[in-house]
């Protein structure tokens, strides 16, 4: 009896550490997996030529595009809103029918997945490759080019907001992709955080130089915003000016454990997760902690937040920016969540970045 009572406790415990280790599988894989494709949560049920009327929540304040299959729109701000129904203005319809029954999202790219500076903007660019990968690349005069990292499973289109700034100032702007990114080499088909991608904004930067530029200005937004600064570390003889930083994740465990406390995940879990995304992919937590290696930086740093961020919480930017108050400017909003600053206020949003390439440039 004792024999059979070892051998039943003994399989109790190899079940629980499977059960364990397939969660923490599952749940590595929503950090490192790519997912490519958008979702329509919300439904359009009125229009008229100057608002647009929206079943779902869509009441952040500010600007955005509305984005549904074959269209888009821009939508400034909130009307009315109600029991599950918001009403915004519609500013204009750029491409396709906005119509009721029509599925969309609130496009805080503003111009739709994917799209070009050209059809977005009306400025002129030209794709290019960057060893393989996709990018493309608009005008400019000044020799300081501003190099565009998009985030997690997100593409080029996200940098289309701010490229007529720089457009405006004479300076070239490159919208680059990186591994994993459709249309890009695969790597080994995992996100490793940052801790592999810099190698291609490395790429981007001997590109530009190749074409006449003596200095970039990096900038990332989120999983870029991550990307950027371990680009920096690596690469200290580059002539990197700057670093501009849209609700960059300077420390991979914040959201991950956020992420679990949003889904009922207990922290062990989440520790379970990071430690199965070591093994899956080689990635250093410690490596890849901004804030633990804030002494290497030395270019000038402007970091836009949003205190109403949820999903990369704002805690270790302010921790790194504590720390280097010499190199860091912030600019913080609310109401526009994650990497919606320039949503909320485009105007002051902009002047920001003016500023900052005065500065440095």
């Amino acid at each position: 009896m004792k024999r059979f009572l070892a051998w039943a406790a003994a399989i109790v415990l190899l079940l629980a550490v499977a059960g364990v280790a397939g969660a923490g599988w599952y749940y590595s894989g929503m950090v490192i997996d790519p997912s490519h494709g958008d979702s329509y949560p919300l439904e359009v049920t009125a229009v008229t030529d100057d608002q647009v009327t929206l079943k779902g929540e869509a009441t952040e304040p500010g600007t955005y595009g509305l984005t549904w299959q074959g269209g888009n729109a821009t939508v400034g701000h909130v009307i009315s809103a109600g029991q599950g129904s918001v009403t915004r203005e519609l500013v204009k319809v750029r491409q396709g029918e906005l119509k009721p029954g029509v599925r969309a999202y609130l496009d805080r790219w503003m111009y739709g997945d994917p799209s070009d500076p050209t059809a977005a903007l009306g400025l002129p660019y030209k794709r290019v490759s960057i060893k393989g990968y996709p990018a493309w690349q608009t005008p400019g005069d000044s020799k300081t080019w501003v190099i565009a990292v998009h985030g997690r499973n997100a593409n080029a289109s996200e940098a289309l907001r701010f490229v007529p700034t720089f457009h405006s100032l004479g300076m070239p702007v490159l919208g680059i992709s990186y591994r994993n990114d459709p249309g890009a080499p695969a790597g080994d088909g995992k996100y490793h955080l940052g801790e592999t991608e810099w190698e291609d904004v490395g790429s981007a930067i001997a590109y530009a130089k190749t074409q006449g530029a003596t200095g970039v200005i990096l900038y990332g937004m989120s999983m870029g915003g991550g990307i950027v600064p371990m680009t920096a570390r690596r690469l200290p003889s580059e002539p990197i000016k700057g670093l501009i930083l849209d609700s960059p994740v300077m420390d991979w465990n914040a959201p991950i454990e956020l992420g679990a406390k949003q889904q009922g995940v207990p922290l062990w879990l989440a520790s379970v997760g990071k430690w199965v995304i070591s093994l899956r992919t080689g990635v250093s937590f410690d490596d890849i902690d901004q804030v633990r290696h804030a002494k290497e930086f030395k270019a000038p740093m402007l970091i836009f937040l949003d205190d109403d961020d949820d999903t990369v919480p704002i805690g270790p930017s302010l921790a790194f920016a504590k720390a280097r108050p010499d190199l860091v400017t912030l600019f913080r909003t609310r109401g526009g969540g994650h990497v919606g600053s320039w949503n909320v206020d485009p105007a002051r949003y902009e002047q920001a970045l003016r500023d900052f390439v005065k500065r440095v440039g």
